[in-house]
């Protein structure tokens, strides 16, 4: 069997899109992407047995042999990748990564840290997974969890982007890493797929269908979206993309009746918490980055 090794990752952030990136890059001929979207590999690697991460899908990629299988369906495609937007906050991924893909690409996409938390609130509390109701008593009491060595739902902590690539710019060269805001991202799929394109040396010429933004968080809606967040909390509703299987209109329909738009997070809110909080991080990416990032502020 020939062995199969992919050629770019997506290491994330969380909450960042990575879901519709992973969504428009399988759209083009020349890219191949593991069927499950996050393998989470290199989080498992050298993990014992009791280690909880695991793989969307709920399949646990331990092996070697087991991530590479996961490529065995690639036949003529330039491009091979997967996406595991757990892979930036993992203190070890980056030496993991480094170790079997030393030419690999990575490509990162951040978000401003604050409205990147928020988002992950809202996914949490959609999951039954966060049991508070304030988005800024949650954030706030992280830090000072942390304080105490107590380490929580990393709404805080995964936003300090600087210190989480710092570790991919040591070990990697720069011409093997791709930047992305978020807000780019969201404000120009099109020009930031064909950047990306560019950096995978494919045709830059192809364009997905970038309408559909994938994985977007909602607060769950009377008795039926209670009922989903406890199936999908316990792991017992199927990974199915419905959107290929049913009309978009039901699809939407299914959607809105399941979850309501949750409360926008106010300016104010983001610019407090992000000068409290992430002033020096964001400096320091600036220069690691060469990105001017007064947009967060």
């Amino acid at each position: 069997m020939k062995i199969i090794k992919p050629n770019f990752i997506i290491i994330g952030a969380m909450k960042a899109a990575t879901t519709s990136l992973y969504t428009y890059l399988k759209q083009h001929p020349d890219v191949f992407m593991t069927s499950i979207k996050e393998p989470k590999f290199f989080n498992n690697l050298n993990k014992d047995s009791g280690f909880k991460l695991q793989g969307k899908g709920f399949v646990k990629i331990k092996t070697l042999e087991q991530y590479q299988n996961l490529f065995q369906e690639a036949i003529n495609e330039i491009a091979i990748g997967e996406a595991s937007p757990s892979y930036i906050f993992d203190e070890n991924c980056h030496i993991l990564i480094k170790k079997i893909l030393p030419r690999v690409k990575i490509i990162a996409i951040l978000r401003q840290p604050v409205d990147r938390a928020y988002s992950n609130f809202l996914h949490a509390k959609r999951a039954d997974k966060e049991k508070d109701t304030d988005f800024e008593k949650a954030f706030t009491e992280e830090n000072e969890m942390l304080r105490k060595g107590i380490k929580t739902h990393y709404y805080l902590e995964k936003g300090f982007y600087y210190k989480q690539l710092k570790r991919y710019y040591d070990v990697f060269p720069t011409e093997q890493i791709k930047i992305i805001l978020f807000e780019d991202m969201i404000k120009s799929p099109e020009k930031i797929t064909r950047e990306i394109f560019e950096f995978l040396n494919i045709d830059s010429s192809f364009t997905p269908n970038t309408s559909k933004k994938a994985n977007v968080s909602g607060v769950p809606k009377g008795t039926l979206g209670w009922i989903v967040m406890k199936l999908r909390k316990n792991n017992l509703m199927p990974d199915i993309e419905f959107s290929k299987i049913l009309p978009k209109f039901i699809v939407n329909l299914i959607l809105n009746t399941i979850y309501s738009k949750p409360k926008k997070i106010s300016n104010k809110l983001i610019k407090k918490l992000t000068k409290q909080y992430y002033i020096k991080d964001i400096r320091k990416l600036e220069k690691l980055i060469n990105r001017d990032l007064s947009i967060w502020m």
